[in-house]
Protein backbone atom coordinates (compact mmCIF):
# COMPACT_ATOMS: atom_id res chain seq x y z
CA UNK A 1 0.00 0.00 0.00
CA UNK A 2 2.90 1.95 0.75
CA UNK A 3 4.07 1.79 -3.00
CA UNK A 4 0.84 2.87 -4.47
CA UNK A 5 0.54 5.80 -2.30
CA UNK A 6 3.69 6.94 -3.24
CA UNK A 7 2.60 6.61 -6.88
CA UNK A 8 -0.39 8.50 -6.14
CA UNK A 9 1.64 11.34 -5.21
CA UNK A 10 4.34 11.26 -7.37
CA UNK A 11 1.49 11.26 -10.62
CA UNK A 12 0.14 14.94 -8.94
CA UNK A 13 0.55 17.59 -11.29
CA UNK A 14 3.15 19.87 -10.63
CA UNK A 15 3.60 23.83 -11.53
CA UNK A 16 5.90 24.18 -14.79
CA UNK A 17 9.00 26.62 -14.65
CA UNK A 18 7.95 28.45 -17.28
CA UNK A 19 4.26 29.40 -16.60
CA UNK A 20 5.71 32.30 -14.49
CA UNK A 21 7.80 33.64 -16.97
CA UNK A 22 4.74 33.49 -19.43
CA UNK A 23 1.95 33.73 -16.74
CA UNK A 24 2.26 37.64 -15.17
CA UNK A 25 1.51 41.28 -14.88
CA UNK A 26 4.81 42.22 -16.50
CA UNK A 27 4.98 44.06 -19.59
CA UNK A 28 7.28 42.64 -21.21
CA UNK A 29 6.53 40.00 -24.21
CA UNK A 30 8.15 36.60 -23.59
CA UNK A 31 10.56 35.42 -26.00
CA UNK A 32 8.85 32.14 -28.28
CA UNK A 33 12.19 31.39 -28.65
CA UNK A 34 12.18 30.25 -24.57
CA UNK A 35 9.55 27.88 -25.41
CA UNK A 36 8.99 26.08 -28.42
CA UNK A 37 12.04 23.47 -27.99
CA UNK A 38 10.67 22.89 -24.46
CA UNK A 39 9.98 19.34 -23.88
CA UNK A 40 7.06 20.11 -21.69
CA UNK A 41 5.59 21.93 -24.33
CA UNK A 42 4.59 20.22 -28.01
CA UNK A 43 3.17 21.80 -30.90
CA UNK A 44 -0.54 21.70 -31.17
CA UNK A 45 -1.18 24.09 -33.57
CA UNK A 46 -2.90 24.01 -37.38
CA UNK A 47 0.09 25.78 -38.18
CA UNK A 48 4.15 24.52 -36.63
CA UNK A 49 5.09 27.07 -34.27
CA UNK A 50 1.87 28.67 -33.98
CA UNK A 51 0.45 27.37 -30.74
CA UNK A 52 1.95 25.20 -27.88
CA UNK A 53 0.47 23.26 -25.39
CA UNK A 54 1.15 21.47 -22.20
CA UNK A 55 -0.01 18.53 -20.47
CA UNK A 56 -1.56 18.92 -16.76
CA UNK A 57 0.13 21.44 -14.75
CA UNK A 58 -0.64 23.49 -12.10
CA UNK A 59 -1.46 27.17 -11.56
CA UNK A 60 -1.18 27.39 -7.81
CA UNK A 61 -3.28 24.52 -6.27
CA UNK A 62 -5.09 24.07 -9.57
CA UNK A 63 -4.76 22.08 -12.32
CA UNK A 64 -4.65 23.61 -15.34
CA UNK A 65 -3.90 22.75 -19.37
CA UNK A 66 -1.38 25.66 -20.33
CA UNK A 67 -1.85 26.91 -24.18
CA UNK A 68 0.91 29.57 -25.56
CA UNK A 69 0.26 31.65 -28.96
CA UNK A 70 2.72 32.73 -30.27
CA UNK A 71 3.22 35.79 -32.48
CA UNK A 72 6.15 36.69 -34.62
CA UNK A 73 8.51 36.18 -31.95
CA UNK A 74 7.13 36.50 -28.33
CA UNK A 75 4.04 34.73 -26.55
CA UNK A 76 0.93 37.29 -27.37
CA UNK A 77 -1.19 34.75 -25.71
CA UNK A 78 -1.41 32.58 -22.51
CA UNK A 79 -4.51 30.13 -21.77
CA UNK A 80 -5.11 28.03 -18.94
CA UNK A 81 -8.28 25.76 -18.71
CA UNK A 82 -9.82 23.47 -16.63
CA UNK A 83 -12.93 22.19 -15.39
CA UNK A 84 -15.45 24.73 -13.53
CA UNK A 85 -16.35 24.61 -10.10
CA UNK A 86 -17.50 27.14 -7.67
CA UNK A 87 -13.94 26.70 -5.59
CA UNK A 88 -11.61 26.51 -8.52
CA UNK A 89 -13.56 30.11 -9.92
CA UNK A 90 -13.41 31.70 -6.55
CA UNK A 91 -9.72 30.26 -6.01
CA UNK A 92 -8.79 31.65 -9.92
CA UNK A 93 -10.36 35.25 -8.95
CA UNK A 94 -7.99 35.37 -5.64
CA UNK A 95 -4.76 33.72 -7.51
CA UNK A 96 -5.57 36.93 -10.02
CA UNK A 97 -5.35 39.65 -6.67
CA UNK A 98 -2.31 37.61 -5.91
CA UNK A 99 -0.30 37.74 -9.04
CA UNK A 100 -1.38 41.56 -9.23
CA UNK A 101 -4.68 42.26 -11.18
CA UNK A 102 -7.65 43.91 -10.66
CA UNK A 103 -11.20 42.94 -12.04
CA UNK A 104 -12.01 46.38 -13.76
CA UNK A 105 -15.31 44.62 -15.15
CA UNK A 106 -17.72 41.76 -15.38
CA UNK A 107 -20.46 40.47 -17.14
CA UNK A 108 -22.88 38.12 -16.37
CA UNK A 109 -25.11 36.65 -18.97
CA UNK A 110 -26.07 40.49 -20.38
CA UNK A 111 -25.85 42.11 -17.60
CA UNK A 112 -22.96 44.17 -16.87
CA UNK A 113 -20.95 45.35 -13.65
CA UNK A 114 -18.14 48.35 -14.74
CA UNK A 115 -16.04 48.25 -12.05
CA UNK A 116 -13.32 51.07 -12.96
CA UNK A 117 -16.45 53.39 -13.99
CA UNK A 118 -18.41 53.00 -10.88
CA UNK A 119 -14.90 53.48 -8.67
CA UNK A 120 -14.53 56.69 -10.96
CA UNK A 121 -17.97 57.69 -10.00
CA UNK A 122 -17.68 56.55 -6.49
CA UNK A 123 -14.53 59.18 -6.39
CA UNK A 124 -16.56 62.24 -8.00
CA UNK A 125 -19.36 61.64 -5.77
CA UNK A 126 -16.84 61.65 -2.74
CA UNK A 127 -18.18 58.11 -1.68
CA UNK A 128 -16.37 55.36 -0.27
CA UNK A 129 -14.67 52.47 -2.73
CA UNK A 130 -16.74 50.17 0.06
CA UNK A 131 -19.63 51.03 -1.77
CA UNK A 132 -18.86 50.17 -4.87
CA UNK A 133 -17.48 46.80 -3.48
CA UNK A 134 -20.70 46.26 -1.70
CA UNK A 135 -22.18 47.18 -5.37
CA UNK A 136 -20.32 44.57 -6.60
CA UNK A 137 -20.71 41.37 -4.39
CA UNK A 138 -24.49 42.52 -4.94
CA UNK A 139 -24.32 42.62 -8.37
CA UNK A 140 -22.74 38.95 -8.66
CA UNK A 141 -25.08 37.65 -5.88
CA UNK A 142 -28.13 38.25 -8.04
CA UNK A 143 -29.84 35.41 -9.56
CA UNK A 144 -29.03 35.95 -13.09
CA UNK A 145 -30.71 33.93 -16.32
CA UNK A 146 -27.32 32.89 -17.52
CA UNK A 147 -24.44 30.63 -16.35
CA UNK A 148 -21.63 32.46 -18.70
CA UNK A 149 -19.30 34.83 -16.92
CA UNK A 150 -16.77 36.87 -18.36
CA UNK A 151 -14.70 39.27 -16.31
CA UNK A 152 -11.90 41.29 -17.64
CA UNK A 153 -8.79 42.12 -15.55
CA UNK A 154 -5.71 44.64 -15.55
CA UNK A 155 -2.97 45.73 -14.11
CA UNK A 156 -3.99 48.81 -11.78
CA UNK A 157 -0.65 50.65 -12.10
CA UNK A 158 -1.10 50.63 -15.51
CA UNK A 159 -4.61 50.13 -17.05
CA UNK A 160 -3.85 52.98 -19.13
CA UNK A 161 -1.12 51.52 -20.91
CA UNK A 162 -1.42 49.83 -23.93
CA UNK A 163 1.51 47.64 -23.40
CA UNK A 164 0.32 46.42 -20.28
CA UNK A 165 -0.99 42.62 -19.95
CA UNK A 166 -5.10 42.11 -19.88
CA UNK A 167 -6.61 38.92 -18.62
CA UNK A 168 -9.99 37.55 -19.77
CA UNK A 169 -11.89 35.12 -17.02
CA UNK A 170 -14.77 33.18 -18.70
CA UNK A 171 -16.49 30.38 -17.34
CA UNK A 172 -19.92 28.79 -19.05
CA UNK A 173 -20.94 26.80 -15.98
CA UNK A 174 -18.84 23.35 -17.68
CA UNK A 175 -15.37 24.89 -18.45
CA UNK A 176 -13.34 27.95 -16.50
CA UNK A 177 -10.39 29.42 -19.16
CA UNK A 178 -8.44 32.02 -18.02
CA UNK A 179 -6.10 34.32 -21.41
CA UNK A 180 -3.67 36.97 -20.22
CA UNK A 181 -3.33 39.34 -23.52
CA UNK A 182 -0.21 41.07 -24.02
CA UNK A 183 -1.58 42.63 -27.52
Amino acid sequence: MLSLNAFAFSAQATESWWLRTVFNSSASLPSSQDYINDTELMDCGEVEGTLLCSDLTQYYDLDVYVELELGDSSVEVVRLNLPYSNLSYTKLQAYLRQDGFALSSIRIGEDEFDVVAQLEQAKREGVGYDMVDKQLVKFINTPHHSSEQMSVWNVPSSSSSSSAPWIQLHSDGDNLTVELNRL
